[in-house]
Order: structure tokens, then C-alpha cells, then sequence
């Protein structure tokens, strides 16, 4: 027998899992608030304990995002039917001390997470706490643009906040209203000094926000196990969609497919491909994105298939992000929101032969991410730049030249570029490796969707000069870990403040930094590697090591004879090497 369970509509589930919430509601102790991702269940008066049930993290992080405060809970119960590993929770100060956790996964691959606490806690703040522990650590929420869900909308959109009804006297109203085509005229707010805008989810904003915490590259595969497949147009765009599509060569999309669920795998780095789709579709993903789907490539070199996966995740992420879709949102309310981090390029050289070249490698950047600048810091050490050339050669673009002397510290020559920065992030070229004309905007969309301190590329490309040798390295991409290559890092400019900046040393200053990131309790991350190349010389690195190391064996992908950089590197003659 229940306690006393509100009724609601479970999401559509198979009767393993139905059984599961039976059960688990029945191990709680009542009376059970029940709230599923298709509707909320009938208040109950003081519950003792909440049940929230969800498809997936996706479904979840959209329940939580639109359901506004619940009556405090002394045992707060998560159950997804689909869900890549058990979903933690992060304690937050203030609640009441934890009593007990059970976190697990289900042989069904899903997850439950059931939260005892001494006394009752603020439900709405632990389910909040659940969504983001089942995702990455995106540093997101409204991105300052509120929204609501518009009156006689038939379908809630994926993010909107919980009001469905405007109250001009709110302390905080909703600047856009979704979903509807029209509404009465609305009463000015006193505290916007304006009504909300009415916008429908039509053309650009069709597919509607995809959630990049939930649908982006984190655990591509560089290699596969099956073969390519047809996309099952009969399934939504979930997490275990992509988990299930991950081993695959390619996946071929017919129409008419589902534009939400085509920018979804798209986001997540899936090899999609594609004949051009009908109009309306075509408007709804955006030209961007429907030119890398249809653009013809050869699934059977792992180099094609993963350059192809990187333009295609590119244009999603650019277009369907939460925070693209809240961006045009805010452009049609006219208010303002969150945007893409200002960059600062610190470069540091004491080779006056590569200046042209490196500055070059600043200047080629194309960044059209919205908010993102680009100013560059060149820090000469032993020698004078002529500004006039570093002005030419950036093309109008921000920059300042330090000097330094002969006998200062690398690792401070590092540092007083980094004070010198005006950048929200900071990131560290090196004076003699190759930069794809993107690598300044894919850094920028990596630390977007991982939330982690400090992203970076790995070194997986390298060009060996005194043999005149390019060889690619085994090495995991798109992951979590302990470094990346040195020439490619970006962190914020306040963090890299706080955990002391760049090490007073004269070598293996990179090793500094990711050691204090990682002492500090942050994050590493690698997104992909083609748009980098790292040269090796005879001399002249702080990192010494025989050309031997990148040959190994069992480090060794793959080897050319001459210059041979992935396509994403886009270089032209003049960077070639000498």
C-alpha cells in the first residue's frame, strides 16, 4: 500500500521502471509529493518526503528549470529512467545536516538518489543541486535574460522560469514570454520600465535551447566499433540517444527527422550525415549547421570523420546552446545577458625571426562568438619589438608589447603579462606552434559546456623539424584530466589571480599552473586537437625532449613525411615551416 502519493503522469517508461517507482515511493516516508518532467503532481499539505521523476538529466535540468518553489521536504528522491552514472549531490550550506545519501544506478541505466536529511530542507534548492550534479558544471542559469512561459502556450518551451501568468508589481518579471503568438497588451513594469515581449518558437528559435551541459562532446569516441547507422526517427533527443550512438561510424539522418534531435547529436559530436532538408527545417537549424550536415565526408578515415564531428559541434554549439537561444531572445526584448568571455592572448617570445609568424597565428583568429574580443599581450624577453609591425600585422585588432630583460624569470615574464591582460580570460600561445584560425572560439565553447577552471588542447599533432617528420599521438580528447598542451591553456583571469598566477621558475612553467588548478580543487579539460600543432626543434624548448618521445610506439597514431596538419589548422603558404 502507498503512502499518500499525489497523483501525476509518469513520463513514459517500461513497467521495470514503473515498478521501480512504485517501490521507491513506498521506502519513503509520507506523505509523497510525486512530481514527474510531464506534468506536476496535486499539492499535498506539508510532505515529508518529495519524489521527482524524469526522463533523463536533460528532461530533469528542464523540470527544475521552469518548476519554481515546493513545500520543504525532510527526504528529497530522484529516479531517471535514463541516466549515464549515478547523480551525486553537493550539500549546500545553510540546509540541514545530511542524514543519509543513497546514490546508484538501476540495471536498466537509469539512476536513483534518495537524500535524508535532520530536519526539512528547501526541496526546490536539492532538486536544483541534483540537475546540476547529473550534468557538467556549465556556470549558467538565466544568463540575465528571465523569461516565462506565454499564456495558451500549448507546450512548455525548454527553458522558461515557472510564471505563466504577468504581474506587473513582480520583483523580478519575466522580460520575454515564449511560446505564444500574441497576447492583450501587458502592463508596464515598474521595475523594467516595459512589458514583456511575446515570441514565438518559430524559424531561429524552432529547435528550441539544447541544453550543452547535457549535449555536447565530453566522451567522443576518435574510434568505432560499429558501423554507420540510420538515425531512429521514432526516438527523442535524450542522453541515452547519444550514449547509444556514440560507438557508431556515422549516423545517417533522413527526413523528416526532428531539428531539435539533429542539433542535439550535432552538440554532442556525433558524425552526422545528411541530404539537404526541406525549408522549413533548413530555417530552424540554421545555415551554419545544415551546410556542415550535408557537407560530403569520408567516414572511413578517422581524421575526415572527426574533422567533419568538429564542424558540425562547432556550428550547434554556436546556434543552439541555452545560451544562443537566450541571446536572441534578448536581442528581440532589447535587454541585455550573458555573452562569451573578452580573451587576452599572452604570448611570450625571445625569438625576433618569430614574430611575424606568431603574431600571425594571433591575428588569423576569426571569433565571431557573440562578446568575445581578442586583444593580444606580446612579452619580449631579451629583445624590442617595433610596435609599428606588431600594429600591422594584428590589423587593428587590441594589443600591448612588453619587454623584458635578459636576466627576468620566465615564469615572471608570464606573470606581468597576465597583470598587464584586460581580458576575462586569459589564454597562453607559444611563439612557434600553428593555431587553426578557430582555436581561440573552440577553447571558448569547451569552457562553456565542461565548466571546467582551465581548458586546453592536446598536444596530439606535432611537427618534428630536423627530420622534417608530422606525426599525430594517442591521447584522449574531450575529457577530464591532468594537463593539456601548454601553448594552447585558457583560464580566467581572476582564478589564475587567486591561485598565485604563473610560478617564478624558468621551466615547466605549465606544469606549475596545472598543479595549482588541480591543488586548488579545480578542473582540466581537453576539447579536440586538430587546429593545433606543436613544432619540436633541436633547442630552444622549456620543456627538453629527444625527438624520440613523440615517435614511441605506443604513443604513435599515425606519421607523414613533411608538414601534414590536420584541415582545421587552415594554414596558408606563409606559415609553412622553413
Amino acid at each position: 500500500m502507498l503512502p499518500a502519493v499525489a497523483p501525476a503522469v509518469a513520463p513514459a517508461v517500461d513497467a521495470a521502471f514503473a515498478d521501480l517507482i512504485e517501490r521507491t515511493a513506498a521506502d519513503l516516508r509520507g506523505p509523497v509529493l510525486m512530481i514527474t518532467d510531464t506534468g506536476a503532481s496535486e499539492p499535498v499539505e506539508r510532505p515529508v518526503s518529495t519524489l521527482v521523476v524524469a526522463r533523463d538529466p536533460a528532461a530533469l535540468r528542464r523540470l527544475v528549470t521552469g518548476l519554481g518553489a515546493q513545500p520543504w521536504s525532510r527526504v528529497v528522491a530522484l529516479l531517471l529512467a535514463e541516466s549515464p552514472g549515478v547523480v551525486p549531490l553537493a550539500v549546500r550550506p545553510g540546509w540541514a545536516s545530511l542524514a543519509g545519501l543513497d546514490a546508484r544506478t538501476t540495471p536498466a541505466g537509469g539512476a536513483v538518489t534518495i537524500a535524508r536529511f535532520s530536519s526539512r530542507v528547501p526541496t526546490h534548492e536539492v532538486l536544483a543541486a541534483l540537475a546540476r550534479g547529473c550534468a557538467l558544471p556549465v556556470t549558467a542559469g538565466n544568463d540575465g535574460v528571465f523569461t516565462a512561459l506565454a499564456p495558451g502556450a500549448a507546450v512548455p518551451p525548454a527553458d522558461v522560469t515557472a510564471a505563466t501568468s504577468y504581474d506587473a508589481e513582480a520583483k523580478t518579471p519575466a522580460e520575454v514570454w515564449v511560446g505564444g503568438d500574441t497576447v492583450a497588451a501587458l502592463e508596464e513594469s515598474p521595475v523594467t520600465g516595459r512589458g514583456p515581449v511575446v515570441v514565438a518558437e518559430t524559424g531561429d528559435l524552432a529547435v528550441g535551447p539544447v541544453d550543452e551541459a547535457v549535449f555536447n562532446p565530453h566522451g567522443f569516441q576518435q574510434t568505432w566499433s560499429e558501423g554507420v547507422t540510420d538515425l531512429d526517427l521514432a526516438r527523442p533527443l535524450t542522453s541515452g540517444l547519444v550514449r547509444d550512438l556514440r560507438p557508431h561510424q556515422g549516423v545517417r539522418v533522413t527526413w523528416p527527422a526532428d531539428p531539435r534531435t539533429v542539433a542535439g547529436l550535432a552538440m554532442s559530436g556525433v558524425p552526422l550525415v545528411a541530404d539537404p532538408p526541406r525549408h522549413e527545417t533548413r530555417a530552424a537549424l540554421g545555415e551554419a549547421v545544415t551546410a556542415a550536415l550535408t557537407a560530403p565526408v569520408d567516414l572511413d578515415d578517422p581524421l575526415r570523420r572527426e574533422e567533419h564531428s568538429v564542424r558540425l559541434r562547432r556550428a550547434a554549439l554556436t546556434d543552439h546552446s541555452t545560451l544562443a537561444w537566450r541571446g536572441r531572445l534578448a536581442a528581440r526584448a532589447g535587454a541585455r545577458h550573458a555573452a562569451y568571455p573578452s580573451v587576452s592572448v599572452v604570448l611570450a617570445t625571445r625569438r625576433p625571426d618569430l614574430l611575424d609568424f606568431a603574431v600571425g597565428q594571433v591575428a588569423k583568429q576569426r571569433l565571431t562568438l557573440p562578446g568575445a574580443e581578442v586583444e593580444l599581450v606580446l612579452a619580449a624577453h631579451r629583445w624590442s619589438p617595433d610596435p609599428g609591425r606588431v600594429a600591422e600585422l594584428l590589423g587593428g585588432r587590441a594589443h600591448t608589447v612588453l619587454t623584458f630583460a635578459p636576466d627576468t624569470v620566465f615564469g615572471d615574464v608570464l606573470r606581468a603579462a597576465t597583470d598587464a591582460a584586460s581580458g576575462d580570460v586569459v589564454v597562453k600561445m607559444d611563439d612557434d606552434d600553428w593555431y587553426g584560425p578557430d582555436v581561440l572560439g573552440d577553447l571558448l565553447l569547451a569552457r562553456r559546456y565542461s565548466g571546467a577552471t582551465l581548458v586546453g588542447m592536446p598536444a596530439e599533432f606535432v611537427y618534428l623539424q630536423p627530420i622534417d617528420t608530422t606525426v599525430r599521438r594517442r591521447g584522449a580528447s574531450e575529457a577530464f584530466g591532468t594537463f593539456t598542451a601548454g601553448g594552447t591553456t585558457m583560464i580566467d583571469r581572476s582564478v589564475l589571480r587567486g591561485i598565485g598566477g604563473f610560478r617564478r621558475v624558468s621551466a615547466h612553467v605549465d606544469l606549475q599552473l596545472f598543479g595549482s588548478v588541480l591543488a586548488a580543487g579545480g578542473t582540466i579539460y581537453r576539447t579536440h586537437g586538430l587546429g593545433y600543432t606543436l613544432r619540436r626543434t633541436a633547442s630552444g624548448h622549456t620543456w627538453e625532449t629527444g625527438l624520440g618521445y613523440f615517435l614511441s610506439r605506443k604513443s604513435l597514431v599515425h606519421q607523414w613525411h613533411g608538414f601534414r596538419p590536420s584541415q582545421l589548422l587552415e594554414h596558408d603558404a606563409w606559415e609553412a615551416p622553413r
